[in-house]
């Protein structure tokens, strides 16, 4: 695995949400207990979706595997979220499905030992010789192992980096990038609506009218 440090690491808890996951949908949806610090109490189970990435639907090649990806990063683990507004949600940080748009990061202890991470635009080997912790980038995780790719819809602040990790697990066929032409997650959705509209219209032409 491949791991993406913060340039400079982020304090875990500054800002944005403060979440403990319990459940990871698919590669880039999840829900979460968050944190209420008016109320100091948690509010249970909150649907959450990464803004900047799209994963493989779980019935496309490699969907589970990116689900059991992210499940590996984040099940049971305290991140924070960085609640992002789109342009087409008018200001508020939810999709169509009212799960809550947002950048990930997880904060842990890096254990000794050799190590793969992506930085400045490249993967390197390392090692680490003292335990201590790092910030990292989720989003930028998945798409690096090559388990997600990077949203073509918005353009943000940092989308040269994301598509430049991008490039990176395509140019070493890591995770769906093993295959030759992956179908992105949106064509593979589009093509599922044409199948139902064609299947419904279908059905018409065979309906009988008793009346």
């Amino acid at each position: 695995m491949i791991i993406v440090p913060e340039t400079p690491s982020h304090d875990p808890l500054d800002d944005g949400f403060r979440a403990n996951v319990v459940k990871v949908f698919d590669g880039d949806g999840f829900l979460a207990d968050l944190w209420n610090p008016y109320r100091e109490a948690w509010v249970p189970r909150i649907p959450f979706r990464f803004a900047f990435i799209d994963a493989p639907e779980i019935q496309q090649p490699f969907g589970q595997d990116s689900r059991n990806f992210l499940n590996g990063l984040i099940m049971g683990k305290t991140l924070r979220l960085d609640p992002v507004c789109k342009g087409s949600s008018d200001g508020i940080p939810f999709d169509q499905y009212k799960r809550i748009l947002c950048v990930g990061y997880l904060t842990e202890e890096m254990k000794t030992g050799k190590i793969g991470y992506y930085l400045n635009g490249s993967c390197s080997q390392g090692t680490v010789k003292y335990a201590r912790p790092a910030t990292r980038n989720i989003e930028l995780e998945m798409v690096v192992n090559g388990w997600a790719w990077v949203v073509e819809q918005y353009s943000f602040e940092r989308e040269a980096e994301y598509f430049a990790a991008q490039e990176d697990a395509q140019r070493h066929r890591r995770g769906l990038w093993s295959m030759d032409n992956p179908e992105p997650p949106w064509n593979f959705k589009r093509r599922q609506k044409q199948k139902k509209r064609s299947a419904a219209k279908q059905g018409n032409l065979f309906s009988v009218n008793s009346g």
